[in-house]
């Protein structure tokens, strides 16, 4: 039986391995990633297979948070392995894309008819104009393009296993939304992981600054909004004026 010490993933996700060898029977051998607190350790997560000889590695799907793992391994013959610690430093939350400053286009993109997104995507719209309100800026209209992007995102994000403002593929939050053929003056964009509900999500982003600055922008107009469970809850907001 051996544990290998967690590692870091580029997608900011902890990355263990466990393995059993020489061994003649088949058994349940267990692998859990612990973190170092102050009274018992905690599991941050656990799982299992049937083997006889193999390796098992386990990756974790939530927000990474900074601190002290540990590997173990157990099989049902009472064989026990623990790794080494490894101190892991979580990348930081990317922060919101400030508003760029492009030129004007002479055909400005405008709402297009129909509705847009969601149940739960325009619950964001609805709880991000609650808040404009009290600010006293004048409420966002749900603009399919605008909708596009975010949508796409987020999509894209859930199937890649990453969270950034920036695709893998190197395109920035301008590119995409331009894609759509969105016409603008200005633009911004928030994201958000994990969180569970529209009024969560919208929540976080008004305790964080810059995300905030963004939701009370009076100067914007439109707003699309793009919701993906899997693999995260993943959440983008892509702000607009034509």
């Amino acid at each position: 039986m051996a544990a290998a010490k967690p590692s870091l993933t580029t997608a900011g996700r902890l990355r263990a391995s466990v393995s059993r060898a020489g061994c003649a029977k088949e058994a349940r051998l267990r692998i859990r990633i612990k973190k170092s607190v102050l009274g018992p350790d905690r599991v941050v997560k656990s799982g299992s297979r049937v083997v006889r000889n193999a390796r098992l590695t386990m990756t974790t799907t939530g927000r990474c948070v900074s601190g002290v793992y540990y590997t173990t391994a157990t099989d049902a013959a009472g064989h026990v392995a623990v790794s080494r610690k490894a101190r892991i430093k979580c990348p930081a939350v990317p922060k919101p894309s400030p508003t760029p400053d492009p030129t004007p286009s002479e055909n400005p993109g405008g709402g297009t008819g129909g509705a847009v997104g969601t149940s739960v995507e325009n619950e964001v719209v609805r709880l991000t104009n609650v808040e404009r309100e009290k600010a006293g800026c004048k409420p966002l209209v749900h603009e399919a393009r605008l909708h596009t992007a975010a949508r796409n995102h987020s999509a894209d994000m859930s199937a890649k296993n990453y969270f950034s403002h920036d695709s893998q593929d190197g395109r920035s939050f301008v590119d995409r939304i331009k894609a759509t053929g969105y016409s603008f003056s200005s633009i911004g964009e928030n994201i958000a992981k994990g969180q569970s509900s529209a009024a969560e999500v919208v929540r976080g982003w008004m305790n964080s600054q810059g995300h905030r600055e963004n939701i009370l922008n009076c100067s914007y107009t439109q707003i699309g909004v793009g919701y993906v469970a899997a693999g995260g809850p993943y959440w983008t907001q892509d702000f607009g004026r034509p």
